[in-house]
């Protein structure tokens, strides 16, 4: 009798262990779960910020890209440029200028005044009667 109580016992400890086992797995297979959830919520995640990022990043990188090459194109045409001779080149137009408005100062200084008035009031005194005999008609 003490050999059947004694199973009896070990028995029912192997049903416990067993509910405690089947109980565990139910837990870890929830917990299993959740992890693949979370799993699939990050893989959506990271799909939706390829859509938006990736885009973002080939724009910029063509826009880097167009601004290199016209850098390049810059330099080589300031290269190609002689500028020590353009400097030159805008000096002596200054110096062509500088001439030019002397010689028309100089002119404007050489006109007689008083004589440029006489004339006007020469062209007056034959231009009125001309001008009183037009206003008649």
């Amino acid at each position: 009798m003490e050999e059947n109580r004694n199973l009896e016992e070990i028995l029912a400890r192997i049903e416990e262990s067993e509910r405690k086992q089947e109980k565990y797995m139910r837990r870890q297979c929830r917990m299993t779960m959740v992890m693949a959830l979370c799993c699939v919520g990050i893989l959506c995640a990271v799909i939706l910020a390829y859509q938006n990022i990736v885009p973002a990043a080939q724009d910029s990188l063509q826009a880097i890209g167009e601004v290199t090459k016209d850098l390049g194109e810059i330099s080589a045409q300031l290269t190609e440029a002689d500028l020590a001779g353009l400097v030159e080149h805008v000096d002596q137009m200054a110096v062509t200028s500088e001439e030019g408005i002397k010689q028309a100062l100089e002119q404007i200084n050489a006109i007689n005044i008083d004589e440029l008035n006489q004339a006007i009031q020469a062209l007056y005194e034959v231009i009125a009667p001309l001008a009183k005999l037009m206003s008649r008609f």
